[in-house]
């Protein structure tokens, strides 16, 4: 069975869908009986990592790269455009395009337009695959599919992260994202600031367009660390440094972040006002903008480390390629 893989990156650093697709295509590249072709933007002759490079690619390029296929298994929406809907799998990762764009800018409002099409275009397709019970709500609400027609499969983490149980001698608060206004990690700045917590700092990993205004924020404290891009195998010692894992954004699809944290042992904050699904936000300290400060310095995190630890190695690279080989099997090929 010739299955191709479609998305826009297998990169980790593409954070998010990067990880997702390179995640899957390591669940599954071991089936005998799938024949993958891997086809994204990573080796594009044009501008990458950039949202006008990204249009580019899935709108002008992508149809040159697509190979005859059994199954095509777009990793997003905005893969759909000339793929044969009676061939092709369809991972909805979130609706965010959709949710967040009310008050933003031109280019996010017309990027929303873009992905509107791209969304008409796969609730078409034979099979839909819902990253959370959420995303499959939010298709069913926004676009009228029956629930029924949509799988939900969680994601996976990698597999190199397990508790260290280290001591530190500074207590060390960190997050992880990519740094845009939806992660909202100017907060957790400000209330790190705010609480003045003797022998302690802040660990920031990710880059992203609001770093250098997070910088400012920060003021040169020099309790304040921003560390860039954390590649995966440097990723378990970074959450291990941590005594808490803060993940302050407004609006996730998944969060994987979350879990990733859990599967060190770690204790994770939320923010009460946060979309998240459920099913991971209620493992979660939930703190509010009023509150976050306090939270920190009081160092109380009411979290089931044990049941978390349990919740995270659920995501497992052979749960997903388990699921996602049913999906394929149920194709007449």
């Amino acid at each position: 069975m010739k299955l191709s893989l479609i998305s826009r990156s297998f990169q980790p650093r593409i954070q998010g869908i990067g990880v997702y697709s390179e995640m899957l295509y390591e669940s599954i590249k071991n089936n005998d009986n799938l024949d993958i072709i891997k086809i994204s933007q990573d080796d594009s002759f044009f501008i990458k990592n950039n949202p006008l490079g990204y249009v580019f690619f899935i709108l002008i390029e992508l149809p040159f790269k697509l190979k005859k296929s059994d199954i095509n298994h777009a990793l997003t929406p905005m893969e759909t455009f000339y793929l044969d809907p009676k061939k092709t799998v369809v991972t909805i990762y979130d609706l965010i395009p959709i949710k967040i764009a009310e008050n933003s800018s031109i280019l996010t409002k017309a990027y929303k337009i873009l992905f509107n099409q791209a969304m008409k275009k796969s609730i078409r397709c034979n099979k839909i695959v819902a990253i959370s019970e959420e995303t499959a709500m939010d298709i069913q609400k926004y676009y009228n599919v029956d629930h029924d027609k949509i799988k939900v499969i969680r994601p996976c983490i990698i597999q190199t992260l397990f508790p260290k149980n280290e001591k530190h001698e500074k207590f060390c608060i960190g997050t992880i994202s990519q740094l845009n206004s939806r992660k909202r990690v100017d907060l957790l700045i400000k209330a790190f600031i705010k609480a003045d917590i003797p022998d302690s700092k802040l660990l920031i990993g990710g880059s992203g367009p609001d770093l250098e205004n997070l910088k400012k924020i920060a003021d040169n404290n020099d309790k304040i660390e921003f560390l860039g891009f954390v590649p995966d195998e440097n990723i378990n010692d970074f959450y291990n440094s941590l005594d808490v894992f803060v993940f302050p954004t407004i609006m996730e699809g998944y969060g994987l972040p979350i879990v990733e944290a859990m599967a060190c042992g770690k204790p994770v904050i939320t923010l009460n006002d946060a979309q998240i699904p459920l099913d991971i936000k209620k493992r979660t300290h939930i703190s509010t903008l009023n509150s976050l400060a306090d939270d920190l310095k009081n160092k109380k995190f009411h979290c089931n480390i044990g049941s978390n630890l349990n919740f995270a190695m659920d995501h497992s690279p052979k749960n997903l390629g388990k699921e996602m080989e049913k999906i394929y099997n149920s194709f007449d090929v």
